[in-house]
C-alpha cells in the first residue's frame, strides 16, 4: 500500500487507473475534496482519501441535542448544539439550525425544550430532524409559568416550585 498527503483540489488518480472512495470528487480526474492522506492499493486498483481532520458536521443518522427555538404552523425550529459520539455528547464547533415537521413528532414538544433527535436529511443546513421513537424527545424542559426545570412524574412533567404539570414527548432513559 502506498500513501501520500493530498491537498484540496490536488489530483489523486485517473478514473482509468483507480476507483476512488472517500473525500474525493470527479473533475475529469479524481481530486481531493479535503486535506488528507490518499491510500493506494495497486492490487485492487482502489484509492481512498482519508481526511486528516474530521469536520464534525452532522450527517444523516447522527443523533443531535437541540434547543427548540420556535413553533410554526409547518414545523418546529431548533438550534442544535451537540452531537452524540462514542464517549457521549460532543459540542458542535458551530451550532446548526434544523426543522422538525409535525409528521416526525409523535408527541408534544414546547419552545425552550432541549431535545434528543435523529438527523433524517442532511441536505442542509437547515437539517431535517425526527423525534420518533422511545429514546428521542425532550431531555430537559422549563416550566412555562415560572421558568424552573421540570421534573418527571410518570409520563408527565411537573414543576417542583409552582406545581404546574404538562405532558411532553419524553426521551426514555435520557430525561434529567
Amino acid at each position: 500500500m502506498e500513501r501520500r498527503l493530498v491537498l484540496p483540489g490536488e489530483e489523486v488518480a485517473t478514473p482509468e487507473e483507480f476507483a476512488v472512495d472517500g473525500r474525493a470528487y470527479l473533475d475529469g480526474v479524481f481530486r481531493a475534496a479535503a486535506l488528507g492522506v490518499a491510500v493506494y492499493d495497486r492490487k485492487s486498483h482502489t484509492a481512498v482519501v482519508k481526511p486528516v481532520k474530521v469536520d464534525g458536521y452532522p450527517r444523516q443518522g447522527d443523533i443531535l441535542y437541540c434547543v427548540v427555538t420556535s413553533k410554526g404552523v409547518r414545523a418546529l425550529s431548533a438550534r442544535c448544539v451537540a452531537k452524540e459520539g462514542g464517549e457521549g455528547p460532543e459540542e458542535l464547533k458551530y451550532p446548526v439550525t434544523a426543522f422538525i415537521p409535525p409528521q416526525l413528532v409523535d408527541g408534544r414538544i414546547g419552545v425552550g425544550d432541549y431535545i434528543r433527535a435523529r438527523v433524517v436529511s442532511s441536505l442542509g443546513p437547515p437539517f431535517l430532524l425526527s423525534v420518533k421513537g422511545p429514546t428521542f424527545g425532550v431531555v430537559r424542559a422549563l416550566c412555562p409559568k415560572c421558568g424552573n426545570v421540570m421534573r418527571r412524574r410518570g409520563n408527565k412533567l411537573v414543576c417542583p416550585v409552582c406545581g404546574a404539570a404538562d405532558v411532553r414527548k419524553i426521551a426514555q432513559g435520557f430525561y434529567v
